[in-house]
């Protein structure tokens, strides 16, 4: 059973920006490929007919129906077309209308079927080893219910589809918390369908012995933790508690907490004004310059140039 949170503790180090969503009547022959980006999530719902998706690294085309939603967490460069053998238009290349400053519409292609599509894109602003972005796959595919829509999806589409025409003051704000919904509720489906022997941190969350280490550790950063220590508290054996810990989630209990205390780190040097000194306290370091040689072993650079660089970015200086 899933330890209450604990998926709530990774997303709150993650913020989903620059939401965009692009309606697409397609008729065939069509093809479209999108290319990758490793900094933006890409998603595609198919919401009537059918279509085939090539995936760079998949040796076999998916065939995708009315209900499927798919998911590129890392931007993998992706083909849809009506059929394996139809042309291939860059994306860019499509004729796109704006009908309002909230999505845009494509209508592409000949005078064939006709297939409907809400496609979007969204970036992830994260640490790339945070641990539930390095534990999603390259291609989440949620499959439809014998052609019609999982509840969930269904309910979501609904209020981004009612949001996208009525296009009132701040539904911009809304469609990216509607797309922030479908971002999560994409991982827990894929959460439900892991398999048993798969070691995957999203694994290790619904394992009650370790959820119950990983709980501890990022909810309580701050605190010197041991091994012994958190054995003690499932209770397991020390040696016991090492190897499944390492074995489920991909790294040992110590070398995770540095990670986490590291992610933590991040976001407080992003989304907060404190020092380096209470940023030190908070993270579990007795001292700014013990943390500061830490955070650089891990990032590369200092967290004082890693603040001002994401400032920069943002063009806040």
């Amino acid at each position: 059973m899933l330890i209450p949170d604990l998926l709530t503790d990774i997303l709150q180090t993650m913020r989903l920006e620059h939401t965009i969503l692009c309606r697409c009547q397609l008729k065939a022959p069509w093809g479209i490929r999108f290319p990758a980006d490793d900094g933006e999530a890409t998603f595609h719902v198919v919401t009537k007919g059918q279509c085939w998706l090539q995936v760079e690294g998949h040796k076999e085309p998916l065939l995708l129906a009315t209900g499927d939603f798919v998911m590129f967490p890392h931007g993998q460069e992706h083909i849809l077309s009506d059929t394996i053998s139809s042309p291939i238009t860059d994306f860019v290349d499509t004729a796109i209308m704006r009908p309002n400053h909230g999505y845009n519409q494509i209508s592409f292609g000949g005078d064939g079927m006709e297939i409907e599509l809400l496609a979007g894109c969204f970036t992830v602003r994260a640490d790339r080893r945070n641990p539930l972005l390095s534990s999603l796959p390259k291609l989440i595919h949620i499959r439809s219910d014998r052609g019609q829509f999982i509840p969930w999806l269904e309910t979501t589409l609904r209020y981004i589809t009612a949001e996208l025409a009525i296009s009132q003051l701040g539904f911009q704000t809304v469609i990216a918390r509607l797309v922030d919904v479908l971002f999560i509720q994409a991982v827990r489906a894929y959460v439900d369908r892991i398999s048993d022997d798969r070691r995957n941190w999203l694994r290790a969350l619904t394992d009650p012995e370790i959820a119950i280490a990983l709980s501890l550790m990022q909810r309580s950063p701050e605190k010197s933790w041991t091994v012994a220590e958190l054995a003690e508290r499932i209770p397991m054996s020390r040696s016991a508690f090492s190897a499944k810990f390492t074995e489920l989630v991909g790294q040992p209990p110590m070398q995770y907490l540095t990670t986490w205390r590291m992610i933590k780190a991040t976001e407080l040097l992003r989304e907060s004004r404190l020092g380096l000194k209470d940023i030190s306290s908070k993270v579990g370091y007795e001292s700014e310059v013990s943390f500061s040689k830490a955070f650089k072993r891990w990032s590369g650079v200092a967290p004082s140039l890693y603040r001002q660089d994401y400032m920069r970015n943002l063009g806040v200086i």
